[in-house]
């Protein structure tokens, strides 16, 4: 497969999260914060903000392609967890969210391609993360 398309894919799988993660960290949390207490959560308002980090670092991370395999299969599971927790009562958002987890998890086996932070190919102290 040509590294133009992976590069679109990472790009397609992960603006939604950089766009995500923006909104929960600029105050878009309100939405979150009222679930995340409703599931017992402690400190929902921490994690709602603690989320949409997660959320942006890992969107970034897929559109740069390092550390790919890590992160898509991070946010691939991160997808099944909010399709079962969050969605469960909306068939279209949970099939929405599982579709999802198999793209990143599609992506986490391809590999970044040639066009990625590194070349796909990190060296020195950026060789040792995951």
């Amino acid at each position: 497969m040509s590294d133009e398309f992976i590069l679109l894919a990472r790009a397609i799988m992960g603006a939604p999260f950089v766009i995500w993660g923006a909104m929960k960290l600029r105050g878009g949390d309100a939405a979150l914060v009222p679930v995340l207490s409703a599931l017992g959560m402690p400190d929902a308002k921490a994690l709602a903000y603690l989320v949409g980090l997660c959320e942006f670092v890992g969107g970034v991370c897929v559109i740069l392609g390092y550390p790919l395999a890590t992160v898509c299969i991070l946010l691939g599971l991160w997808c099944v967890v909010t399709a079962l927790v969050a969605h469960r009562n909306d068939v279209n958002q949970m099939l929405a969210h599982i579709t999802m987890c198999g793209g990143f998890f599609a992506l986490a086996a391809l590999g970044p391609g040639s066009i990625a932070l590194f070349g796909g190919q990190p060296s020195g102290i950026w060789a040792l993360l995951p």
